[in-house]
Parts: structure tokens; C-alpha cells; sequence
């Protein structure tokens, strides 16, 4: 689970960067040294896996450390520094046998050892934000040699093998004081993944080829991954060549993209959403409208939102209708009915609202309560995200329609994120990215996390027994139907009102690169939680 969007303050591309043996100005030279570079509009937040949670930083951790199991094209899990595993007739037990002679890249030996270290780090502590989720209801680990790991846990673990947790090294960790674990800088991250870190400026990292890898070798000897302030720069950058890739564009950038003929663009669908957050804390610490406690307000606002129009204006057309936390494409999906959707219907909002007793009684166009409290409220998007702001806009001009008046007030992420955290605000627009395994999507509006990833402050006693409940379920339909009932318990309840579904604009250079596709169909070639295309792409002989 990932945080998606531009939310992060990037630098632009500068000089320095060709002190990096990639070549500038399209003159890089895949003859020699394949070297693949991959610009994005959004920055790394650390190289420190305890404490980041960047989506751009993830990739990196895919290439430079392994887990027990990987995805494969079809999020099924592979073996990785694990061969092979079982697990007991009462499912509570299971032994992994791990790869023999794998090294880390200072050349240390991997061991069992390891394994445990980095699961019971991250379970002691509550670092490793990204994965903490795939660790619960681990009881006991042991290394029975330096080859096997036997895990322990307190019930059925049905995500088990979705637990893509990179394994960190015991020998260079365990000399860290545990207070210093979360803001430890990692300035020479060592892993055993196909890459290792090479070196890192103000908007670049470089990873070269492990030579020493026990697995299958990638083909090209080096990624480095640039960020762009400016996404008009990062495209141009693209079409020049000083660039091989691109990622998180902007939608309004297709056309110009799919004009050349040496560039393959793509729209592809990635797991997560944006949503309108809404202050639901019923604490007297909050500091939220509570009006917006009342679910017919929430239901109303939903009803008068035109997503359709949000996606083919704000995001153009790049991207699906938002209805529940799972995307369409997910196993685990629902998909609500005819009777539970609230599509575009400014008549049924209004009619909501009327019913609920809120009238616009002076005629200033704005509805009140019995008291005459407006029902007025601030909407809030984080400023450099173009299209987070666009659809502010026409949400506010949407939900004046139904009487309903929102300010639309624009700040940076981090201010935003110290609001949410107090419960000092009303509504916002953000995202969330996903993972294959719905566990920790779902965890984030569960009673547990308020006041951490819990933003809108919602509790509901059955959503939270359900969420423990399907952790432990391996029967995969029974686990569908809780997960699925969390979701139309949400949808209900409405502490989100997700928008849109949106796309990732990416794009190679395909007149240098070949080997790429797709993952899964209709996905991307990056950021899909997989690095199959790291692997596998290939330069054009």
C-alpha cells in the first residue's frame, strides 16, 4: 500500500546528471553499456525501506532487494530467495527452503537468519509501513539451518504467499541503535536482489547489474531513475532521447506522445484510486463540520457528483468511474447493485436532501438545517496536482447545484497530511496505491488505524471483525464474501466517496528497447508491484 499522485515536491532534471555514465542529450550509447533511464514526475521519499512509502521508491526496492516469493504476470506468487515451501495439515506452519549460495552485494553470505531478523524487526518495531500488514499473526520464527525458515502463526494465514516483504541484511541492520531505525539514511543500501545500488543525487538513483545474482541475469546493466518538476520537461526530455522511459504523466500528453513513432505510449490501469476523504470522527477532538456526520449529506454529494465528466475532463478520459475499494479488474471486487449505486443524479440529491430536512430557507441558494447552520464545508487538493484540482472545481460546481456549498481551498501534501492527522479539516481529494492482496487497502479504515492511515476517523464494529476474519480464511470464497461485504459496508457508509479509478501514462523509447508488455493485460510497464519489465527488456540490436 502505497501512497500515488504528485505529492512530493521534485526537482528538475540539472547538470549533474550527466556525470553519470548515461549520456545526455540523446546520446547515450546502448551499445556498450545498456543503460536504461526512467523519468518520472515524482521524487524518491528515502532509500530506507523501514520508512518509505513512495510508489517510485518501491521499484527501486524491487530491483536491489528479494523476498521469500514474487509475483508473477498474473500476481501469482514465484519462488525468489525461497525454492520452495509447505505447510501443516492445521495450516499454522510453514517451513521455506531457501536458495543455496546466494551472497549479498557486499558479499556477505544470505542465511535464515536473515529472514527472521527482518520479519521480527519490522514486527517489534512497526517499521516497514508498506508490508507490516503481510507480517501479522506471526508468532514464532525459527532457523532450524542456515537454509530453512520455519514460520509460526496464531491462525490460518491466507496472504502468506502474496508476502512480498524484502529481506533486509541482519549484518548491517543489527549495528543500527533501534531509535535511529526510521530515520537511518541507508546512503549504501545492500540487498541480494539482479541490481545493486550504484549512487544517488538530488534527483537521480543509479543501480547497476549484480553480476553475482543467483537467479535468472537481467539485460540491461544499469537503471537510473530521474525525477522532473516539470511533466511539459520530462515528455520533451522523452521525445529527445535523453531519456528511455517515462512514468505518472499527464493524460493531456497521450496524443503528443503517440505522434512519434519511435515512442510506445500507454494508458494502463493500476491498482488504486482517488477518493473524496470525508471527516466522519465522532470524537469531541475533532475539528471537522459535523454535519458531515450524517450519511444522507455524504450520499448526497456523491449523487451530485458527475464522475464521468470528472474523468473525461480532469483526467482525459484516462481512467474508470470510482464505486468501492477494490479495482474493477481485482478477484475481490463488488461491484454495487442497481438499488446501492449513487451514479449522477443532481434530482435524487436534491430530493436526499430534502427528505433529510435540509431546505435552503432565505433563498440564497445554499441549504440549511432547522437552526439555519448552511451546509457549507471546505474542500481540499493538494496545489501542484492538476488534476486533483480540476476535479475539486467541478465538484464544488456540482454540489452547488444541490444546495450544497464547498470551498475549494489547495495546499501541499504535507500541510494536508498535518490536517488529516488532527481531524482539523472537512473533505479532501487524495489517493491510495494498492497491492495484489486486499489486506492493507482494506486496514486503512479500520478502528485501528484513526489517526494514522485512517483519514476520514471511520469505526464500524463488523467492518473491523471482518477485516481479522479474512486475514485468516483459506477458503478463497468464503474470503471473497467478507471481503466483498467490507466493501459494501464502506460504500454505505461512505467515509470515501472513491472518484476515479485512474490510469498510469507511460511510455518507452521503442526504437532502442524491446522485451516489454503490459503487466497484467491492461496494466502498466512499471509501478504493477512486479520487475518482470526490469528483467526482461532488452536493447533493440
Amino acid at each position: 500500500m502505497v501512497r500515488i499522485g504528485k505529492i512530493v515536491i521534485t526537482v528538475m532534471l540539472i547538470l549533474a546528471l550527466c556525470m553519470v555514465p548515461m549520456g545526455c542529450g540523446g546520446e547515450s550509447d546502448v551499445s556498450d553499456v545498456h543503460s536504461f533511464t526512467l523519468g518520472s514526475s515524482v521524487a524518491f521519499d528515502t532509500l530506507n525501506l523501514l520508512s518509505s512509502y513512495m510508489q517510485v521508491t518501491y521499484e527501486f526496492f524491487l530491483l536491489v532487494y528479494d523476498p521469500l516469493v514474487r509475483y508473477d504476470k498474473n500476481y501469482d506468487p514465484i519462488p525468489c530467495l525461497a525454492k520452495d515451501w509447505e505447510i501443516s495439515d492445521d495450516e499454522l506452519t510453514w517451513t521455506f527452503h531457501l536458495q543455496e549460495g546466494v551472497k549479498w552485494h557486499d558479499g556477505e553470505a544470505f542465511t535464515s537468519e536473515d529472514v527472521k531478523y527482518t520479519y521480527e524487526l519490522m514486527m517489534d518495531t512497526g517499521l516497514g509501513y508498506m508490508y507490516e500488514l503481510y507480517l501479522s499473526g506471526i508468532t514464532d520464527i525459527q532457523c532450524p539451518d542456515d537454509n530453512t525458515v520455519v514460520i509460526t502463526t496464531d491462525a490460518p494465514k491466507a496472504n502468506m504467499l502474496m508476502n512480498t516483504t524484502p529481506i533486509l541484511p541482519k549484518h548491517i541492520l543489527r549495528a543500527i541503535a533501534e531509535e535511529e531505525l526510521e530515520t537511518w539514511q541507508n546512503e549504501n543500501p545492500v540487498g541480494t536482489g539482479p541490481y545493486k545500488f550504484d549512487s544517488q543525487g538530488d534527483n537521480f538513483v543509479k543501480v547497476v547489474k549484480n553480476e553475482s545474482y543467483f537467479g535468472t541475469m537481467p539485460n540491461v546493466d544499469e537503471f537510473i531513475f530521474v525525477d522532473y518538476e516539470n511533466l511539459d520537461a520530462l515528455a520533451q526530455a522523452l521525445m529527445l532521447g535523453e531519456i528511455d522511459g517515462a512514468t505518472n504523466m499527464n493524460p493531456a500528453q497521450i496524443k503528443q506522445l503517440q505522434a512519434d513513432e519511435n515512442i510506445d505510449v500507454i494508458s494502463g490501469e493500476e491498482l488504486g484510486f482517488m477518493q473524496v476523504g470525508i471527516n466522519c470522527w465522532t470524537d469531541s477532538a475533532s475539528k471537522g463540520n459535523p454535519l458531515l456526520l450524517d450519511k444522507n449529506i455524504r450520499h448526497a454529494i456523491e449523487l451530485a457528483m458527475n464522475k464521468q465528466k470528472i474523468v473525461d475532463m480532469a483526467y482525459d478520459g484516462q481512467g474508470a468511474i470510482g464505486t468501492t475499494l477494490l479495482n474493477p479488474g481485482d478477484f475481490f471486487h463488488y461491484e454495487p447493485t442497481a438499488e446501492e449505486l449513487r451514479s449522477y443524479d443532481p434530482e435524487a440529491a436534491n430530493a436526499l436532501l430534502d427528505a433529510s430536512g435540509y431546505l435552503d430557507k432565505n433563498g440564497d441558494g445554499v441549504r440549511e438545517t432547522a437552526d439555519g447552520t448552511p451546509l457549507e464545508f471546505d474542500l481540499i487538493t493538494i496545489a501542484d496536482n492538476v488534476e486533483e484540482v480540476k476535479s475539486g472545481q467541478m465538484i464544488v460546481s456540482d454540489c452547488a447545484k444541490a444546495g450544497i456549498k464547498l470551498n475549494n481551498v489547495t495546499m501541499d501534501s504535507g500541510a494536508l497530511y498535518d490536517k488529516i492527522i488532527e481531524g482539523s479539516y472537512d473533505m479532501f481529494i487524495w489517493g491510495w496505491g494498492s497491492d495484489v492482496d486486499p489486506t492493507a487497502i482494506l486496514d486503512i479504515l479500520t478502528t485501528n488505524q484513526i489517526g494514522g492511515n485512517n483519514e476520514p476517523f471511520f469505526s464500524n464494529a463488523r467492518y473491523d471483525q471482518l477485516h481479522t476474519e479474512q486475514q485468516n480464511e483459506m477458503d478463497e470464497s468464503k474470503r471473497l464474501e467478507m471481503v466483498q461485504e467490507m466493501q459494501r459496508i464502506v460504500y454505505d457508509e461512505a467515509p470515501y466517496i472513491i472518484l476515479i479509478y485512474s490510469n498510469n501514462i507511460q511510455a518507452i523509447r521503442s526504437d532502442r528497447w524491446t522485451g516489454y508488455k503490459q503487466i497484467p493485460e491492461t496494466g502498466t510497464y512499471f509501478f504493477n508491484l512486479t520487475n518482470i519489465n526490469y528483467m526482461n527488456i532488452k536493447a533493440v540490436e
